[in-house]
């Protein structure tokens, strides 16, 4: 089926009436900047298959939120698109928001608001599991419990946050859910330890060091969780 019969007219004609060309370049540039490229790209007098692309998924996703079925899940594609960008992308997250707040319309709002929202969780999410990737290179050179317990508590952080990803990209692997959890789980503890055994002994810390390391023993008691 093509995309003329699959989407009515009055939803092109939404997306016309709340395009706006400022928002749409100011995206464009940040994104040929975020790509290494030159300036021409924007005024489109040169040609780039990864900037073409990610425009096109913005595009994509202003239909979807006026309302274009065929384009559904649009947003969470620009969202996993732009978490790639490191530095870059809680300015593109930005840029991509100031844009597609215009097809926020009268017309159940929040629905077009929750998928702006889950589109830049989702990008600022690989954000952060990328700097907290980048963080564990440093803390690992560290020495002693000042840096083994920054590490794995950092490292436990790092797998929080991809199981963050899983539920956002609905993932239905529970599996990976919980392989996540677990190793969440065993790095807060190992580093927990270090604390307790070389560094703050406090009655409260060690509490909560006895209670992580309880629920270790259970899981791996238990050879099902």
């Amino acid at each position: 089926m093509s995309q003329t019969t699959t989407i009515p007219q009055a939803v092109y004609a939404r997306y016309h009436a709340c395009y706006n060309n400022n928002t749409y370049r100011a995206f464009s540039l940040g994104l040929a900047t975020a790509l290494g490229l030159d300036e021409r790209v924007v005024r489109a007098e040169m040609h780039d298959e990864r900037h073409n692309k990610l425009m096109n998924q913005l595009t994509d996703t202003a239909m979807e939120l006026v309302g274009a079925e065929f384009y559904a899940g649009a947003g969470k594609r620009l969202g996993n698109a732009l978490g790639t960008f490191d530095e870059h992308t809680p300015n593109l997250v930005n840029l991509a928001a100031a844009h597609l707040n215009n097809f926020v319309t009268e017309d159940q709002p929040w629905v077009a608001r929750q998928k702006i929202a889950h589109l830049a969780t989702l990008a600022l999410a690989e954000h952060a599991r990328r700097v907290l990737v980048q963080t564990l290179d440093h803390a690992a050179l560290l020495p002693g419990w000042h840096g083994i317990t920054p590490y794995y508590w950092l490292r436990a952080c790092s797998l929080l946050v991809q199981a963050a990803e899983i539920v956002l990209r609905d993932d239905p692997s529970e599996s990976y859910l919980v392989e996540k959890f677990s190793g969440c789980l065993q790095s807060l503890t190992m580093g927990t330890g270090e604390v307790v055994r070389y560094g703050n002994s406090s009655p409260a810390l060690l509490r909560f060091y006895e209670q992580l390391t309880a629920a270790q023993d259970g899981r791996d008691s238990d050879g099902s969780h």
